[in-house]
């Protein structure tokens, strides 16, 4: 039987039940699942496409349609979102993830995936073979209160013997001693003056304008989709405004997390300033979080200058799974644009999703 690629309509939720149902069986996590309703938060402002056999969901994938400002230009690009195909499970399958694509492709020909779970992950591999343009996106981290981390960071105690040892260094002050020599543990120095704004009615605009000739690839980050990213209406994100520029906190106190255990985690999850105003920005975010009292920071950021702001504000760098790729077309309309000039985040993904 022919496959058919659709646009998502209502009458499809059964049997997207019955594919994230066969999903589900053979092992896939919560995030390896298709949408079933059209009042999934994946789907807003954005459209499913369904690969069809007969009344069958084979597989599927979500392109969310943005605008980004190269060097200030502003032009069409689409977000290629969590693509899935039965070829995951069903060797008959297994040339669907290559057709979705190529499908999307034919849509928008400029289109970036980000995140994704890490190189060794059939997605990135995919679109690696298929001459996409490669970035990890840098993780970093810092640890206000390192007796809690080390007691509880599961990336860290893996086994007996690391637990043992993540044990010891909490009781015996070691982990926090050494923490603190490498800058992790210190309290961050500086903050600008700022405010905790409900909305970015009314102000984010002027900083937009003012930033999006300084970035030589980056989403629009205008009012109106940050809006849409961040909505005043959840209370889980923390605004905060300051040295002309903006950052989007979270403070998440984790249960069971694979990597976080029960964590308390602030996470930097998006900002935004001219390039040399970085510094200033993230200090302020970095010293909102530590007087909130979370036990871990976390941020990805791609562009230089977030980077570099991370570092001097005490964070370090550690190993990351949170990728970028970004199609031929779109990767020759960057040109000789270097990695590091492009300002991504977990904001320019899936969003913060497991934080």
């Amino acid at each position: 039987m022919a496959i058919e690629i659709v646009p998502y309509q209502n009458c499809h939720e059964a049997a997207i039940r019955r594919f994230n149902q066969r999903l589900a069986i053979a092992g896939a996590g919560m995030e390896m699942l298709i949408p079933e309703t059209s009042d999934s938060g994946w789907l807003a402002g954005a459209q499913l496409w369904l690969a069809m056999e007969a009344s069958e969901v084979r597989g599927g994938y979500i392109l969310r349609s943005q605008t980004f400002s190269f060097s200030g230009e502003e032009e069409p690009v689409a977000h290629y979102r969590l693509p899935l195909s039965e070829g995951l499970i069903n060797r008959a399958y297994a040339q669907l993830a290559v057709r979705l694509v190529r499908d999307a492709l034919s849509r928008q020909p400029r289109l970036y995936a980000l995140g994704m779970g890490g190189w060794d992950k059939p997605l990135p591999q995919l679109l690696k073979a298929l001459q996409w343009r490669m970035a990890a996106v840098p993780f970093y981290f810092k640890v206000p209160h390192p007796y809690r981390f080390l007691r509880h960071v599961r990336a860290l105690r893996s086994n007996g013997f690391l637990r043992l040892l993540c044990d010891a260094a909490a009781f015996t002050g070691a982990g926090w001693l050494a923490l603190w020599l490498a800058g992790i543990a210190r309290r961050t120095a500086g903050q600008a003056a700022h405010e905790q704004p409900r909305s970015f009615a009314g102000w984010a605009e002027a900083i937009w304008e003012s930033c999006r000739s300084g970035y030589g690839m980056t989403p629009v980050r205008d009012a109106a989709t940050l809006e849409r990213l961040y909505p005043s209406s959840d209370p889980r994100f923390i605004r905060i405004r300051a040295a002309g520029g903006w950052a989007v906190l979270l403070d998440t106190a984790m249960r069971a997390h694979k990597q976080f255990g029960d964590l308390r985690v602030g996470t930097i999850v998006d900002c935004l300033a001219p390039p040399e105003d970085a510094v200033a920005v993230v200090q302020t975010a970095a010293r909102t979080l530590e007087e909130r009292g979370v036990d871990l920071m976390v941020s990805n950021q791609l562009h230089h200058a977030w980077s570099r702001a991370l570092a001097e504000a005490g964070f370090r760098q550690g190993p990351s799974n949170f990728l970028a790729a970004l199609s031929p077309a779109l990767a020759a309309r960057l040109g000789k644009c270097a990695d590091h000039e492009i300002h991504f985040n977990r904001g320019d993904g899936d969003g913060p999703i497991h934080l």
